[in-house]
């Protein structure tokens, strides 16, 4: 599938491999920039990429749950400063490193998954399969809405219109200031208009989530790679020495998605149909450029299937177990009066994912019969479902208050061992972290001066550097497994 994107001068050099090293060596194409992993022509990969700066408690409990939980070894962006903006100094590495990062992946790499993460209030809660299962059903919905909208496919802000990359959403839109395409010019929420029941849409806890946040976004590598191009030139063209949320990495995401949807409003509509703020106001329309891109296929996950944010949603989430829940009385709809909690079933994705526990764990006194019904799972009530991705935005005491809600907390340090343990003498590079629709998603790494060598479980700093969980982590310990 691969092989139609490489152009002429990538068939020589297969032809020329193939000549070398006969028909059963795998293909290794090269790479400008970072010290990414070779590249088979078959199998996709999947990225992990946390922009991060420096180590402290927060970004372990990221790395603790993702190394549980089963996913690839992050890679770190910007690590030490490294990069066109420091963290110190503003949030703009993300875009930049991110893009940097993705400019270095080979054609071959077009159709990988990428997810990006903020690196410092972001939990997993479920492994990789469930996610990407819930990535591609997301993105179905967003398209089928738009072919009910009679836009998709059409070739429209220089490219086909369609969905491909999800962002979390949010119950607010920031920074606040309504006047802005990016608070007032987008979709509506796909939640039913009476989900949070009469005061629905009326302030902030019971708003239905309509806009970005920019802290999770998940999509195919040539995808991600245009839409961080395209909020370069945002950034570029709209950054202001003067403006309080100058280095704001959100504010340039929206700015780059009330684009794409101020474009799609007039492929629809004919027009841009200003709306009228409260204290008589009009929303501004932002002045486009002739002749630039703005369509990126960006939605957002409304319904939580894959991303949970917290701002503004506390009141609507549980931690709960699934084993005593009864059959439902009717199907799953999207309201939040259809179903008592006693009513609500595990979903198919994660009961059928490698259970909780996999694996022979049982040296670790570990309980090995445990299924994902038996976890206390963070749950959505409104929607309900249990999300892979929980971000706390706003209130960071979460971060402290409910990391002992995860369902591994009470097993954490052992459960880290194990996977030490499994990650021991593991070949670089052979390791599939979830398999999906017959699709094996292999996890990318990067290499260590050109040389393979057993890594274990840790991260990679951008440059090629392989940091161990000891170093990153040890001394947090008493925090991360008390």
């Amino acid at each position: 599938m691969r092989l139609t994107g490489i152009i002429s001068g990538i068939l020589a050099l297969i032809i020329i491999i193939v000549v070398v090293y006969g028909l059963d060596t795998p293909l290794v194409l090269p790479v400008v920039g970072f010290l990414a992993a070779p590249y088979t022509i078959s199998d996709p990969q999947f990225h992990l990429l946390l922009p991060a700066t420096g180590s402290n408690v927060d970004l372990c409990k990221l790395l603790l749950s993702a190394a549980i939980t089963g996913y690839p070894n992050p890679i770190l962006l910007g690590w030490e400063g490294h990069g066109q903006h420091n963290d110190s100094e503003s949030h703009l590495f993300k875009i930049s490193e991110t893009l940097a990062y993705l400019n270095s992946l080979p054609p071959s790499a077009d159709n990988d998954l990428v997810l990006v993460l903020d690196a410092y209030d972001i939990w997993l809660q479920l492994r990789p399969d469930v996610l990407i299962r819930r990535y591609h059903a997301t993105v179905e919905k967003a398209n089928a809405r738009l072919r009910r909208e009679g836009i998709h496919g059409i070739t429209h802000g220089g490219a086909k219109v369609k969905q491909s990359i999800i962002f979390g959403p949010d119950k607010t839109c920031w920074p606040d200031d309504e006047r802005r395409a990016a608070c007032w010019a987008v979709p509506e929420s796909s939640l039913a208009s009476d989900v949070f029941g009469p005061a629905t849409d009326t302030w902030m806890v019971p708003n239905r989530p309509r806009w970005l946040n920019s802290g999770t976004i998940m999509g195919p590598a040539q995808d991600m790679r245009a839409m961080f191009a395209g909020t370069m030139d945002v950034l570029r063209r709209k950054y202001d020495d003067r403006y309080e949320y100058r280095t704001s990495d959100q504010y340039y995401f929206q700015e780059m998605w009330a684009e794409q949807e101020i474009g799609r409003l007039v492929l629809r509509d004919g027009k841009v149909k200003v709306l009228l703020m409260q204290g008589g106001m009009l929303g501004a329309v932002p002045n486009i450029p002739k002749d630039i891109r703005t369509e990126y296929h960006v939605a957002l996950d409304y319904e939580s299937d894959v991303i949970q944010t917290s701002w503004a949603y506390t009141d609507y989430l549980t931690w709960m177990r699934f084993n005593h829940s009864t059959t439902p009385l009717f199907d799953h709809a999207i309201s939040g009066s259809t179903k008592r909690i006693d009513q609500m079933v595990l979903s198919d994705d994660i009961g059928s994912s490698p259970p909780p526990f996999a694996s022979d764990k049982s040296k670790d006194g570990l309980p090995t019969g445990k299924q994902w019904a038996d976890m206390m799972l963070g749950t959505n009530v409104i929607t309900q479902q249990t999300f892979p991705v929980w971000h706390m935005t706003g209130d960071k005491s979460y971060r402290t208050r409910w990391w002992p809600r995860m369902w591994f907390h009470p097993h954490a340090e052992a459960l880290l061992n194990a996977s030490k343990r499994e990650a021991s003498g593991r070949k670089h590079g052979a390791r599939v972290v979830a398999k999906v629709k017959g699709v094996s998603y292999t996890g990318a790494e990067l290499e260590l001066g050109g040389e393979y060598s057993e890594t274990g479980v840790g991260v990679w700093a951008d440059q090629g550097t392989f940091l161990p969980w000891d170093w990153m982590c040890g001394t947090y310990s008493e925090e991360l497994f008390l």
